[in-house]
This record gives C-alpha cells, sequence and structure tokens, in this order.
C-alpha cells in the first residue's frame, strides 16, 4: 500500500546510488521520490555532521537528490545527534528500527525494525518529529568537489 497523504522520515544516514540497479537500497531511494513526485507530501529529517565528514557528504548529497523531486529536507542542528530510524506513513503507519538507508544496513548488517499502527504512539512520534522539524536547518548544498568525488 502507497502512502497517499505524507511521508515523515527522520534518519542518521541516508546513501544515494545513482544509477543502481532494483534489488538495492535504491529501490527506497526511488520509492520516496515517486511518492513526491505523484504529489504526497514528504518531510525529512537527517543527521548533520560538519562539512569535511564522511556522513555529512552523503547525508547532502541525498538531500539535494530528494530535493529535485520536490522533497523538503532539513538537517539536526550538530549540537545533537540525531540517530533515530523512522518512517511515518500518512500519520497512521510508522516503521521503527535500527537500520539506515544504506547498502551496507541492507545487505549485510544484522537490523531490526517494527512497524507500528497505534494511534497513540504515532501521535507521540510525529510530535517528536514536529519539534525537531520547527528547530532543524536547511541542508547544506553540496559543492562540486563533493559531487564529483562521491559519484
Amino acid at each position: 500500500m502507497a502512502a497517499t497523504s505524507c511521508i515523515e522520515v527522520l534518519m542518521y544516514e541516508w546513501s544515494w546510488y545513482q544509477g543502481q540497479r532494483s534489488g538495492t537500497v535504491q529501490d527506497v531511494n526511488r520509492e520516496v521520490c515517486n511518492a513526491a513526485d505523484r504529489g504526497v507530501a514528504v518531510r525529512v529529517i537527517m543527521h548533520n555532521e560538519a562539512k569535511g565528514r564522511h556522513l555529512g557528504k552523503l547525508n547532502r548529497r541525498t538531500a539535494g537528490a530528494l530535493e529535485r523531486h520536490g522533497v523538503k529536507v532539513l538537517m539536526q542542528p550538530q549540537q545533537r545527534v540525531l540517530h533515530a530510524k523512522v518512517f511515518v506513513f500518512d500519520g497512521k503507519v510508522a516503521l521503527v528500527g535500527s537500520h539506515n538507508i544504506s547498502n551496507r544496513s541492507v545487505g549485510s548488517n544484522i537490523e531490526c525494525g517494527v512497524m507500528l499502527d497505534d494511534e497513540k504512539a504515532i501521535e507521540k512520534i510525529r510530535s517528536v518529529f514536529d519539534e525537531l522539524w520547527a528547530r532543524g536547518i536547511k541542508a547544506p548544498q553540496v559543492d562540486a568537489f563533493e559531487a564529483v568525488s562521491q559519484s
């Protein structure tokens, strides 16, 4: 069942693999972009690191790719680590787990996730999301050197 109104995501690491075929984590990336393309309101908050750090580069690259599809992306200010991995679909179903959006998490790590449909639990998750959204910062753009070095 596809989301019809909104998707909200909290993510520590979100990797974008340009050109990867189906059967990889890039399927998740394509589905999120497809949802935004069909009018689903998608908001994402990712962990932020200093410009030169590897994870910061990965997340900024992904932010740029998602934003090209109309996804609204903010970064958690650097004072605290955003280590959550949460998807909320249409405010009705949440996936809460340990997995980042990366080939390593999907292909080789041992990860665990739980699907929730409890209304009160999802209200609490969305409340935390909204609090973080209010304090988030716009994703810095990937500079040309970072873009080339990550291709």
